[in-house]
């Protein structure tokens, strides 16, 4: 139980980090039929499992559209883990980025109730280094386990340029503090995001309180694109 309601507030925290972007030049994938495939990792480096994210369906243009996406979570030979994908849409509108983020973890685990409190991070596509958003809190409630997590600090502290397989990719990193507390337990988390133009995450580092690495997720693969 534990386990999984620790992967859906992963979720949720990566989720929301992507509402609000302005789609000008977006930090998220909009192209139809472009498949990024993701590892994910533990803190030494070896791959637990794998997710692949495709872009189905794209109506409009890059200001106002719409983006299905479809997720399959897999293990670590990329047998599916879930019996079919797992779909969202977002909506584009005058370069606003939103969503509901119920629907996605509806398909996850059925009764689950998600409420969001203030502003859900909003990455716009002219983002400066030291540039700082608001702080948010996610509840999740399951089965009458309630699970609060803040995420405050969040600001853009880096610009880098990631490799992912003789692709180069510009990036911002963003950076939060994740404060959780499942079962009465408190987990305090600091996550790092690089963000790509045109892909969203390509990498995401999640440390503890005292900045050792716990888990990562890399994209490994880009189809289509």
């Amino acid at each position: 139980m534990k386990t999984n309601i620790r992967f859906l507030v992963m979720i949720a925290v990566s989720l929301l980090t992507v509402l609000g972007m302005s789609a000008q030049e977006p930090f998220f994938l909009h192209k139809e039929g472009v498949k990024l495939t993701y590892a994910d990792k533990d803190k030494k480096g070896k791959i637990n499992s794998y997710t692949e994210t495709t872009a189905t369906k794209v109506t409009g243009d890059a200001d106002n559209c719409t983006v299905t996406y479809s997720m399959m979570v897999m293990d670590n030979k990329k047998n599916p883990v879930l019996k079919q994908p797992m779909t969202q849409t977002f909506e584009v509108k005058n370069g606003t980025v939103t969503y509901d983020p119920k629907s996605l973890v509806g398909q996850i685990m059925e009764g689950m109730q998600v409420t969001v409190t203030g502003t859900p991070f909003q990455l716009p596509s002219n983002v400066k280094v030291g540039d700082t958003f608001g702080d948010y809190t996610i509840t999740l409630n399951l089965a009458g386990i309630k699970t609060n997590t803040e995420v405050t600090g969040v600001k853009a502290v880096a610009e880098e340029t990631l490799d992912v397989n003789g692709t180069s990719i510009d990036c911002v990193v963003i950076e939060n503090t994740t404060v959780s507390k499942v079962i009465g337990i408190k987990q305090t988390t600091i996550q790092k995001i690089w963000y790509g133009h045109g892909i969203g995450p390509v990498k995401t580092n999640m440390y503890n309180k005292k900045g050792k690495l716990m888990t990562s997720q890399e994209l490994v693969s880009i189809e289509g694109l």
